[in-house]
């Protein structure tokens, strides 16, 4: 439970006091500087309030009687009282009864504008700081070490180096900036304050100035975002001690509300939720003329701004689900970015890599989201995007003008503050060169050369020290990294491959949960996201707004069934179309049950999302050993959709094929792999072809394709023979697919034991 807030009474020879008889640093878990600040903020801001009632007061005399049945008297006629000429009793009879309680015994003017939330947090929390470390204060008032204030959050910086002398020095003190040093022995201490990141270039005056201050041996005082970024490197080196400024909290919002409005907060906020407020937020929030319930009001709304993002730049990696791969490599990157301010050398950092998978999963929303998660750690990490397709469509896209637009595309980045992001879209663009045979095949290869000289001049530092490797990330992106050279993806460059397959039924809820905010929180959302498997983050992306625009239409709150009716619409598809698609994911189901087991991981909907009619997913990969009985039991489930059809319909449909990631184009992968590259089928098992993945060049040595097709007749002959023993569970699971649209592995299990049937 959070601390009681302390009670302020009015006194009578002051604004307001506090009533506690216990000692400072026990009221409320106060220490005596939070305590000092929260006073002093509240008289402030108790007196600029008697001001606004004040002039309230007198706009009400002059426009309107105060009491019913008195004449209304004329603007020119209202009072001509100034604020500091008023006598209490004169007050007492302007003032309502809620403004007469906070009126002092002997009302002085107040201040003409109010106290800002923003400047009493950043106080406060500079206060609570300070009292936690009483050993440092008293350093700086005794002795002359050198301190750094670390304040990550630029809406509090500002107040931080407003207020830290009146703060921590109420008495008084003579400050001298590094920029203007004058005479020892007219100052008490020295100040620095930097909100900008250390430049790259230029640095000798800085640090001349800085430790030309240090000399002076007055005790030092260095504010900025982030000590490592942004301060000299002789303020680093001279043991600083550390210290960093705490985060808004529940207890630091309801202390500014009480302070702003003069009423008590009766109620705290939600820490997750007071912890994403920043102090221009409590000032929107937070007025003097609101009640403490409207303050909250407006905070929480603030709030749920913040957790329904208005793009994918206000994603951090946290908020990113199915790419656990991708988001530990980014996190791992900014916690050594971290050590590496703190002296650690950059060769020991992972920092190349390269994403792949299908459209849609977030390749392209990591860097934005990595750059989010650094600065909500307090470090600045620049991006700098780039794609084949920008540099092709500079000019007119002759050979000159790509390799012109590339060179100052890398120029640029190495000339940006370190860290730098440096993430290379479509890279499968730049194809691999020993593959090329058509005409132009001479440009795309001085387009890789040119993109490999450019990597080579970033890691080894061809134009000087500025331009090295130290402190620039590469990724780069691609759908299909077969087609990528392979020097572009070798050590050095972007030497990591992660690969980003399709969301799990854990991974779709937290899509859904994420962008769906705090709307439908106590909603089931299992069968929603059953029938998405097979979507990407951008299907559940889209899904979800085009649920909002069905209840916005409609004027009202998102309900489940608006969800429903994006993932599952009503079919326009015919009956026909629909049993076929129905079958299709029977057949796949079913034969992966047989095959692989463990029914808990898998399922199949017959959802129409996209261009993809119905989709069967396995959450959980079943044990592999990569023999060909693996191999085979996988061909088997591939073309189980084709089979099933041929078995129920007489004839098949152009359903399994027509576009990569079909079942045709995995099973021609998976069947060639086998015998051109794995040793494990064909006439000529122990010849090695080519690239498991590369399945153009397996395919292209005609040994290769007869083994490969006869392979897949044994595997269809082998499937069709399962299908056909276990063809009333077939006919089974098509009913339920058609009137609930999905079904999963256990039901299917369930469906072969009850029919007698051996799973």
């Amino acid at each position: 439970m959070s601390p009681a807030l302390p009670k302020i009474t009015v006194a009578p020879d002051s604004v307001a006091a506090s009533d506690d008889t216990t000692p400072s640093k026990d009221v409320a878990g106060m220490g005596p500087l939070e305590l000092a600040v929260y006073r002093d903020d509240w008289r402030e801001a108790a007196q600029f309030r008697l001001r606004a009632a004040f002039v309230k007061a007198m706009n009400r005399r002059g426009a309107a009687p105060k009491r019913a049945g008195k004449a209304r008297k004329k603007a020119s006629e209202a009072p001509s009282d100034t604020f500091s000429q008023l006598s209490r009793h004169r007050f007492i009879e302007m003032l309502d009864d809620d403004e007469v309680e906070t009126l002092p015994e002997r009302p002085k003017p107040g201040p003409a504008y109010p106290v800002i939330a923003a400047k009493v947090a950043a106080r406060l929390l500079l206060a609570r700081l300070f009292d936690g470390r009483k050993d440092v204060l008293d350093r700086l008032k005794l002795a002359a070490p050198v301190v750094t204030i670390d304040v990550a959050e630029r809406d509090l910086l500002q107040g931080v180096i407003g207020n830290w002398q009146d703060v921590l020095f109420p008495e008084g003190v003579r400050v001298m900036d590094t920029g203007n040093l004058g005479r020892r022995e007219d100052f008490d201490m020295v100040c620095l304050t930097m909100t900008q990141p250390r430049k790259t270039k230029d640095t000798s005056e800085p640090e001349k100035e800085a430790l030309s201050a240090l000399c002076l041996g007055l005790p030092f005082i260095a504010i900025s975002p982030d000590a490592e970024s942004h301060l000299p490197a002789v303020v680093l080196k001279s043991d600083p001690i550390r210290l960093v400024l705490p985060s808004i909290d529940a207890r630091i919002v309801a202390l500014a509300i009480r302070v702003v409005t003069g009423k008590p907060c009766r109620e705290l906020m939600e820490e997750d939720a007071a912890r994403l407020l920043t102090a221009t937020d409590l000032s929107i929030g937070i007025r003097f003329d609101r009640s403490p319930e409207e303050c909250l009001a407006q905070l929480q709304r603030l709030v749920v701004l913040k957790r329904v993002p208005a793009s994918v730049r206000d994603i951090s990696l946290d908020d990113l689900h199915g790419m656990s791969e991708a988001v530990s490599w980014a996190k791992s990157v900014i916690t050594d970015l971290k050590m590496w301010k703190a002296g650690m050398p950059w060769s020991a950092i992972d920092a190349g890599a390269c994403l792949e998978g299908p459209p849609g999963v977030g390749k392209t929303t990591l860097p934005m989201a990595m750059q989010r998660s650094a600065a909500e750690q307090g470090i600045k990490l620049e991006l700098a995007s780039c794609s084949h397709s920008q540099f092709q469509g500079a000019g007119e896209g002759h050979l000159g003008h790509f390799l012109r637009e590339m060179t100052n595309f890398f120029a640029a980045a190495r000339a940006k503050p370190r860290p730098i992001l440096v993430f290379i879209d479509e890279c499968d663009s730049f194809a691999d060169r020993s593959k090329l045979r058509h005409s132009h095949s001479d440009y795309v290869t001085a387009c890789v050369n040119g993109l490999i000289s450019e990597l080579d001049g970033i890691s080894s530092g061809r134009e000087g020290a500025t331009s090295s490797r130290e402190g620039l990330i590469l990724l780069g992106a691609s759908n299909d990294l077969s087609r990528c050279d392979p020097a572009i993806l070798r050590s050095g460059r972007l030497n990591r491959i992660i690969r980003i397959g399709l969301p799990d039924l854990n991974d779709l809820e937290k899509m859904y949960r994420f962008r769906l905010g705090v709307r439908l929180v106590d909603e089931d959302l299992r069968e929603i996201c059953m029938l998405s498997l097979g979507s990407t983050g951008a299907d559940v992306e889209r899904i979800v707004k085009d649920a909002l625009r069905i209840a916005r239409h409609a004027s009202r709150d998102l309900m489940l069934p608006d969800l429903r009716a994006v993932v599952s619409p009503e079919e326009d598809r015919d009956f026909d179309t629909q049993r076929r698609v129905a079958i299709h994911e029977a057949g796949h189901i079913l034969m992966d049950v047989l095959n692989f087991g463990a029914p808990e991981g898998v399922f199949a909907n017959i959802a129409a999302v996209g261009q993809r009619g119905g989709a069967t997913v396995r959450t959980k990969p079943p044990p592999f050993a990569g023999t060909y009985s693996d191999y085979r039991l996988r061909l088997e489930t591939l073309i189980a959709g084709r089979t099933a059809e041929s078995l129920l319909l007489s004839e098949h449909s152009h359903g399994s094929g027509g576009r990569r990631g079909s079942d045709i184009q995995l099973l021609t992968t998976t069947a060639s792999a086998m015998v051109g590259s794995l040793g494990l089928a064909g006439p000529v098992p122990l010849l090695f072809f080519g690239s498991l993945d590369d399945t153009e060049e397996l395919m292209s040595y005609p040994e290769v394709r007869r083994a490969a097709h006869e392979e897949l007749q044994k595997a269809a002959e082998s499937c069709l023979a399962k299908l056909t023993a276990h063809r009333p569970v077939l006919e089974e699971i098509v009913k339920i697919l058609l009137q609930a649209r999905h079904i999963d592995g256990l039901a299917v299990a369930d469906l072969l034991a009850r029919l007698r049937i051996p799973s």
